[in-house]
């Protein structure tokens, strides 16, 4: 069987669920961060040899919290787990506490941009807000499952 690099059949577009799962899941209300805990806030979790080190919170519940350490390893750990980080944060850690504390102020039914597969900026409403991005209509009615760092508020100007 044929795939796609996004990993649905040649052919057939990924569901919903599909799409849903591959952000991590809907957030529900129940949801709602342990006190001191932010999207976006930059925190230390342990590491090898008795390290710790910077990631950032791109979810956070009474339950769990993940931490993206460098744009692509995600680790999950329990709240009380996570430390505060007092040491240097690289630029790109900068950046992508910039974007999750910018996702977690967007709402469902939002209208928003997202960066294409051309790169091009795409309008589109926030249909559902998942861990680590959103399901997002487009005009002409496809629902695109965008990762929370490809996602910006559309501005009452229509500027980003």
């Amino acid at each position: 069987m044929k795939t796609r690099a996004r990993g649905s059949v040649l052919g057939k577009r990924p569901s919903i669920e599909a799409a849903r799962q591959r952000l991590g899941g809907r957030i529900s209300p129940d949801d709602a961060p342990p006190q001191g805990l932010a999207h976006g806030l930059v925190v230390g979790v342990a590491g090898g040899r008795n390290t710790i080190v910077p990631g950032v919170v791109v979810f956070a519940s009474r339950s769990e919290v993940h931490v993206l350490l460098d744009g692509v390893r995600l680790r999950r750990v329990l709240p009380d787990h996570v430390r505060t980080y007092t040491g240097d944060v690289s630029l790109a850690l900068s950046k992508i506490a910039g974007d999750a504390q910018l996702f977690a102020r967007l709402a469902e039914g939002e209208a928003v941009r997202y960066a294409g597969d051309d790169g091009t900026l795409v309008q589109a409403k926030v249909v559902e807000k998942c861990r680590w991005g959103a399901l997002v209509a487009r005009d002409d009615g496809a629902v695109i499952a965008v990762g929370f760092r490809k996602l910006w508020p559309l501005s009452a100007g229509g500027e980003v």
